[in-house]
């Protein structure tokens, strides 16, 4: 197949002031493209993960990316922690790291717009 490109190119004539490099148009559209398409959207999610993270309350109904659903019992921003009430019968306390919580659940009061 290489051989085919290779038999058949057509090498451009050295010197013409007609040729225009495109490929050094092509390259950084290219790229730009690939970032618009890729890293914008990214950040967009990193953004509304922290403010969902920073907006987080005691009483607030959570799940985890393991899917352990629980009520916030304490929040421990410096130690970067946070203490889940997963069972209102025993008691129980689970501790995780702040970045483990994937989803707050809207308050049973507020409406979504």
């Amino acid at each position: 197949m290489l051989h085919a490109f290779i038999l058949f190119a057509e090498v451009p004539p050295q010197g013409d002031p007609g040729n225009f490099p495109w490929f050094l148009v092509m390259i950084p559209a290219v790229l730009f493209i690939m970032w618009f398409l890729m890293v914008s959207p990214q950040k967009k999610q990193e953004e509304r993960l922290r403010n969902m993270l920073n907006s987080l309350e005691k009483n607030d109904k959570v799940m985890t990316v393991g899917g352990i659903i629980g009520t916030v019992h304490v929040i421990d921003k410096e130690q970067n922690e946070i203490v889940l009430k997963v069972d209102d019968t025993n008691n129980t306390k689970v501790r995780f790291h702040l970045t483990a919580i994937s989803m707050v659940f809207p308050k049973e009061g507020s409406e979504k717009k």
